[in-house]
C-alpha cells in the first residue's frame, strides 16, 4: 500500500505533518545541474474557461497526488483527471461541473488539489467543487462511489448553523482525513465590500466532519462558537451576525493521536471590527481538536481582535524535535506578519515564551481595538515587520528619494499598525498576501529543520465609511498592492528569502534570495547584485539534501497582477523569472535552475517512479491555459 514519503505524494502537503518533504529522493548536488522538463499536462477545462468568459479562472493553483506511479490532478475548474506519472498520458477523467451553478467567490475558480485515501482496501480520491460539495471518486476509475454520502457527493452548504448561499462559499483547499473522519475546508466571501447585498447573515466557519466510510456528519464545530459555548466570553458583540473565521486552508494531523489542527481565519470584515468588539475566538487561532470526537483539546490565538487580514494561512508542522535534551512533538506555526509559533502539540504550551506586547492603537469610529499581540520570543522574525525610512530601497539616491514619497503617502509604522481612514491608509507590511502565507513551510523530519519561503510586499488598507444599504457594516476595509519606484519594489532586497530554521534550537541557520528577482533592471545590475529574490512568494518542495523553490509567476509588486505570464515576455527587465530552483538544504548554496514556460502559481511536489524523481509545477491559468510541468532532477 502506498505511503507518505516512500516514492510516492499521497497528500497536499506531501504528508498529513505538512512536511513537503519526500524520503529518499534521487536528486543530487550533481543531477540538479542537469534538470529538464520530462512532460507538460494542459489541464482539463482550458478549452471551457477559453470559450466562456463568464467562467472567470484565476491562476492554476492544482497541486496533483501521485500514487504508486499514477498522478492524480483537479484543474481550476474543479475536472479531475489521472494520468500517468511517467509519460503524462491520460488515464481516466471526471468533471462534476461545478462551474454551471456560478462563479465562485472571491477572485474566481481555484481548486488546490485533492485527497487520497483508502477505504475497506480500496482506493479512493476525495475532490472539492467549486460550488461546495464534496465527492468520492474510485482512484482506478474515476466512477463515483455513490454509497458515500448522498449518491457520491457531500453538500458542505447546508451542514452550517444555518444553510449559506451556494455562490458565496468553495472547496479550494482539499478536505483532510483525521481519526477516520473527512474534515473538509471551506473557502467564503472574503468581506463585505461595496456593491454586493447586505447580507444579513454572512457565511461563517462552522466546520462539520463526516464518516470516511459512509459520508454521514460525525461533528460539527461551531465558529464563531454559539452563545454558552467555550469562547463566546471573547465576543462583546456580533456574535451571531459575524461571518468568517473559516477553514479555507488545509489543516494537519498527527495520525498516532487522531488529533487535527486547524489554522482559523478572520472575522467579517477583514478590516474593521467594531460590530464583533472582544479577542474574538475562535478567529485567527490554531485549534487543535480530536479528530473522531470534535472536542477540542487546546487552542492559541495567534492575533487578537484581527484587523489585518492575518489568516492563519497554512496548516502548521507537525515536527518532533528535541529542546535543551528533551524530545518534543511539536506544531509549528509560520504565518502571514513573519512570526513562527511553536507548541507542544500534544499540550498546547509554547515551547519558547510567547509575550502579550503593547501594539498600537487607532482611530477608526466604533472601533475597539487590542492593546496587545502574542509576541514570540524565539525564533526571530524570517521577515521584515513594519516600514520605516530605513527599510526603503536605496540602491541610488534618486531611488531613494522616490520611495520616501511614494512612504508618505500612507499611515506607518511597526508591525500591527491598526488600519486608517487617514492619507491613503495604512502601510500594511507584510501585506495580506505576504510572509509565509499559503506557501507554508517544509521541514525535515529527521534533523528538525524548518524551511520558510516568504517575502514582504507592502500593502495599503484604507477604511472607508459605507453607504447606508450598501454594506452590512458601517465601515469596511479596501486593500491593494504597494510598488516602489521605478517599477521595483518599495522596500530593500531581498525582496524575497527562504530561511532555515533548526527548530531544535529556534536559531536561523541560513537565508538566502528566493529566486533572481528582476536582476535585469538598470539599477541592480549597476549595483552589481545577481540575487535579490523573486518579488513574490515561492512555493517550496524537499528531500533530504535539495531544497527545491519556484517563484509566483503570477503577481508582480502590486500584488494582483494576473497578466504576469505578458509582462515577464514583454519587460524582461522589470520582471521575475519563471524557473525552479534547487538549493544545498545545509548551506542554501544554490546548487541548479531550470526555466519554466509559465509562472508557477501553486504548491510544489515530488515523486519518484522507478529510477526518475520528479518536481512538479503547476503553472498557468488566468488568462494563458493551465498546465502541470514535471521536472526530471536526477
Amino acid at each position: 500500500m502506498a505511503k507518505a514519503g516512500d516514492q510516492n505524494w499521497t497528500e497536499y502537503t506531501g504528508d498529513k505533518t505538512s512536511a513537503r518533504y519526500l524520503a529518499g529522493g534521487k536528486a543530487t548536488a550533481a543531477s540538479v545541474k542537469n534538470m529538464k522538463i520530462a512532460w507538460r499536462l494542459p489541464l482539463p477545462g482550458n478549452d471551457l474557461a477559453a470559450e466562456n468568459p463568464d467562467l472567470r479562472t484565476w491562476v492554476n493553483e492544482s497541486t496533483p497526488l501521485a500514487i504508486d506511479g499514477i498522478v492524480y490532478a483537479t484543474s481550476p475548474l474543479g475536472i479531475v483527471t489521472a494520468v500517468d506519472g511517467a509519460t503524462g498520458k491520460e488515464k481516466w477523467l471526471y468533471d462534476p461541473q461545478g462551474y454551471l451553478a456560478g462563479q465562485a467567490p472571491n477572485l474566481g475558480f481555484i481548486s488546490r488539489g485533492l485527497t487520497y485515501v483508502v477505504v475497506d482496501g480500496q482506493k479512493r480520491i476525495i475532490a472539492g467543487t467549486p460550488d461546495g460539495f464534496l465527492i468520492m471518486l474510485e482512484a482506478e476509475t474515476g466512477k463515483v462511489v455513490e454509497s458515500w454520502g448522498e449518491k457520491g457527493r457531500v453538500d458542505l452548504t447546508i451542514h452550517k448553523r444555518r444553510p449559506v448561499q451556494r455562490d458565496l462559499v468553495t472547496v479550494s483547499s482539499p478536505p483532510i482525513v483525521c481519526g477516520g473522519n473527512v474534515i473538509p475546508s471551506l473557502a467564503v466571501l472574503d468581506s463585505f465590500a461595496s456593491g454586493r447585498p447586505p447580507f444579513k447573515y454572512h457565511p461563517n466557519g462552522d466546520l462539520p466532519a463526516f464518516d470516511l466510510k459512509t459520508g454521514k456528519r460525525v461533528w460539527m464545530f461551531h465558529n464563531p462558537p454559539l452563545a454558552g459555548e467555550a469562547g463566546a466570553e471573547t465576543w462583546k458583540s456580533g456574535l451571531e451576525e459575524t461571518g468568517g473565521t473559516n477553514l479555507w486552508s488545509r489543516p494537519s494531523c498527527d495520525d498516532e493521536t487522531g488529533t487535527v489542527y486547524l489554522p482559523l481565519s478572520t472575522p467579517s470584515n477583514d478590516f474593521y471590527g467594531g460590530h464583533r468588539l472582544g479577542n474574538n475566538l475562535f478567529a485567527e487561532t490554531l485549534v487543535a481538536l480530536d479528530g473522531k470526537t470534535g472536542k477540542r483539546v487546546w487552542h492559541y490565538q495567534i492575533v487578537h481582535h484581527g484587523l489585518w487580514d492575518y489568516d492563519i494561512p497554512t496548516g502548521p508542522n507537525l515536527m518532533d524535535i528535541t529542546v535543551d535534551g528533551k524530545k518534543i512533538k511539536a506544531a509549528v506555526q509560520v504565518t502571514k506578519q513573519g512570526y513562527v509559533y511553536a507548541f507542544d502539540r500534544t499540550t498546547g504550551k509554547p515551547i519558547w515564551p510567547i509575550d502579550e506586547k503593547a501594539v498600537p492603537a487607532g482611530d477608526v469610529p466604533g472601533e475597539e481595538y487590542s492593546p496587545t499581540q502574542p509576541i514570540p520570543s524565539k525564533p526571530a522574525p524570517y521577515i521584515q515587520q513594519g516600514a520605516s525610512e530605513a527599510d526603503l530601497i536605496d540602491l541610488t539616491p534618486e531611488l531613494k528619494e522616490q520611495a520616501k514619497k511614494i512612504l508618505n503617502r500612507y499611515k506607518y509604522g511597526p508591525l500591527f499598525t491598526p488600519p486608517s481612514m487617514e492619507k491613503a491608509g495604512t502601510l500594511l507590511v507584510p501585506g495580506v498576501l505576504g510572509g509565509a502565507s499559503w506557501a507554508g513551510a517544509a521541514h525535515n523530519p529527521k534533523t528538525g529543520v524548518l524551511y520558510v519561503p516568504s517575502f514582504t510586499i507592502p500593502f495599503a488598507i484604507k477604511i472607508k465609511k459605507e453607504v447606508e444599504g450598501a454594506s452590512a457594516h458601517k465601515y469596511t476595509g479596501t486593500w491593494a498592492g504597494v510598488g516602489g519606484p521605478d517599477g521595483l519594489p518599495l522596500f530593500k532586497p531581498p525582496f524575497s528569502t527562504i530561511t532555515a530554521i533548526d527548530m531544535n534550537t529556534g536559531d536561523h541557520k541560513w537565508r538566502v534570495p528566493a529566486g533572481r528577482g528582476p536582476v535585469n533592471h538598470p539599477a541592480i545590475k549597476a549595483a552589481g547584485l545577481d540575487r535579490v529574490g523573486a518579488t513574490h512568494q515561492s512555493f517550496i518542495v524537499i528531500t533530504d539534501d535539495i531544497v527545491f523553490t519556484a517563484p509566483n509567476g503570477a503577481y508582480d509588486v502590486l500584488g494582483l497582477n494576473t497578466r504576469g505570464n505578458a509582462l515577464i515576455a514583454q519587460n524582461k527587465e522589470k520582471q521575475d523569472e519563471s524557473a525552479l530552483y534547487a538549493y544545498d538544504a545545509k548551506t542554501g548554496d544554490l546548487l541548479g535552475e531550470i526555466e519554466l514556460p509559465l509562472g508557477v502559481y501553486g504548491a510544489l511536489m515530488s515523486y519518484t517512479v522507478g529510477d526518475k524523481q520528479f518536481v512538479v509545477a503547476p503553472v498557468g491559468g488566468a488568462g494563458t491555459p493551465s498546465e502541470l510541468v514535471a521536472v526530471q532532477v536526477n
